[in-house]
């Protein structure tokens, strides 16, 4: 791409009503024929990206605008035209007023959608970045819908990379994703069979779900164990012409002409040879036959190498077994004999720039143990007792203990500083209750300068889930409900958002109390 980057306008960046905002007719998403009216432009988005945009408005309505992104708007006849945004625009003109669809059944979706709205009205003034000419912004928008060019395009995610912002955001590792990494760690001694294995991980990620699922994973008589550790029952060196095997294969192309001299004698393993469960499972165990044949394959030590998920380390983790039996030539290459070795070098470890799974540091306990970074200093006795508990409450392995426990905490300390500086809560709700405590704390929390931004996360959480909200009603359930279940992501996220409130909380508590407290209709509004 030859052409200069053009120069922003003075204008900048500035927050505009969608009421102002006009979709662009010339659009590329449009297609052909062109549009001459907006109301033509909206049907056809609508017709082209309906199910897109429809879960766009949901995201919206839940969750606010993306902060990250900002409209492409243009001054031209008079009137703002958004360059880049258009599907938001009318996702947000429906949330607005779904009598303005073009059918009755997707103005009835989005009145559902509207009346489940969390968030406030601030996707009515989304932000804009205004351009002078409408070529200014050609360049930009070129960066984002055309790939990762020289790299100085968007560069979309991967299957691995989506994966691994899962579990690095709290989801459970997944066994044939992990297996990946189990096998790079296991034999790190063999630096080609490694190059081997890295490049099938990037080249062929997904075959890899029917590779380990349908067969491999018998074969290894291999079990998984949260959080991402695999273990197996198998001499791991023992088996390596099998792995060696295996992934070459999965690199080899299929070859041009199938009926060529040799060809047949070729091992491709890809999607098209491992086309159903019963033919992956032949063809892996005639690998296995040709490679181990009838080789005893019983392990003389554990062998269980462990890998962790990206998002955790072994906190809690067993501990490396000693050395096995291998002989001197090979001291050190079985998983069993690696995991001591491992365990020094895994916390240098990082994730690379191109998203490949490296070793993460082990996590802190503030993160693994439910608020384990709050002050009790000025608590009362009893709050003092069940946060150093808490302390002790690892989340992964206590999920449903540490759901109920993070409510009964927050609601107990919101109750305290409710007392101690006589705040009026609209309810005894709990959202209400965090709301008056929130206020309280930063009075300026609804402008754009608040005085707490460390609190920022948790007045969103406040603010967008109602009575009817999914947050703190879960976290309701949680100690109401027989029926419900908890998930460690439920008491992972209450120990994120509740320990920066916790925290100010016991400041407050050590500040001398105060009298009765004038209160405005707007007090303990969430």
């Amino acid at each position: 791409m030859s052409e200069r980057a053009p120069t922003v306008a003075a204008t900048g960046h500035k927050n505009r009503s969608i009421k102002r905002l006009h979709l662009d007719l010339r659009n590329p998403r449009l297609g052909r024929p062109s549009v001459d009216t907006e109301a033509e432009a909206m049907a056809r988005l609508l017709k082209e990206f309906g199910t897109k945009i429809i879960g766009l408005a949901r995201s919206i309505a839940e969750h606010g605008l993306n902060p990250t992104e900002s409209w492409a708007i243009v001054h031209e006849d008079n009137k703002y035209v958004v360059l880049e945004g258009n599907r938001r625009l009318v996702a947000c003109r429906l949330l607005d007023n779904p009598r303005k669809a073009p059918d009755p059944e997707t103005a009835a979706t989005f009145e559902r959608i509207k009346r489940g709205v969390r968030t406030t009205g601030s996707y009515l003034n989304p932000s804009c970045v205004e351009f002078e000419h409408r070529a200014d912004a050609r360049y930009w928008i070129h960066l984002k819908h055309h790939g990762a060019g020289s790299g100085e395009g968007t560069a979309a995610w991967g299957p691995e990379m989506v994966y691994l912002d899962q579990v690095n955001s709290g989801s459970s590792p997944v066994e044939w994703n992990e297996f990946w990494y189990w096998l790079e760690e296991t034999y790190e001694h063999d630096r080609p069979l490694v190059d081997l294995i890295d490049q099938a991980r990037h080249d062929q990620y997904t075959l890899m779900e029917r590779v380990y699922t349908w067969k491999v994973k018998e074969l290894l008589g291999a079990s998984f164990t949260q959080p991402g550790q695999i273990s197996v029952d198998v001499d791991t060196e023992k088996i390596k012409p099998f792995i060696h095997e295996l992934i070459t294969g999965m690199l080899t192309p299929q070859p041009k002409d199938p009926k060529a001299p040799g060809a047949a004698d070729i091992l491709v393993i890809s999607s098209r040879t491992l086309n159903s469960r019963d033919s992956a499972a032949k063809k892996l165990a005639d690998v296995w036959k040709d490679t181990i044949g009838d080789t005893d394959v019983t392990p003389t030590a554990p062998t269980s190498a462990g890998t962790t998920s990206p998002a955790q380390d072994a906190g809690g983790a067993e501990q490396a077994p000693g050395p096995s039996s291998a002989s001197s030539s090979t001291a050190g290459t079985g998983a069993a004999d690696n995991l001591a070795s491992r365990a020094a070098t895994e916390q240098k470890k990082t994730r690379s720039e191109d998203g490949s799974r490296t070793r993460q540091p082990k996590p802190r306990k503030n993160d693994t143990h439910l608020y384990h970074g709050v002050d009790r200093t000025h608590m009362p006795d009893r709050l003092r007792k069940m946060l150093k508990e808490c302390r002790q409450l690892e989340i992964a392995a206590s999920p449903e203990t540490a759901s109920v426990m993070a409510r009964v905490v927050v609601e107990a300390a919101a109750d305290a500083l409710i007392k101690h500086k006589n705040l009026k809560p609209k309810s005894k709700q709990l959202t209400d209750k965090l709301a008056a405590v929130m206020r309280h704390l930063d009075p300026r929390l609804d402008s754009k300068e608040p005085r707490r931004p460390d609190l920022a996360g948790t007045w969103a959480a406040v603010r967008t889930d109602t009575a009817d909200g999914h947050f703190v009603r879960d976290l309701h359930n949680c100690v109401h409900s027989y029926q419900f279940t908890a998930a460690p992501e439920m008491a992972e996220r209450a120990n994120r958002l509740f320990t920066p409130l916790l925290n100010s909380i016991n400041t407050e508590l050590g500040n001398p109390p105060t009298g009765v407290v004038s209160t405005s209709n707007q007090n303990g509004q969430a």
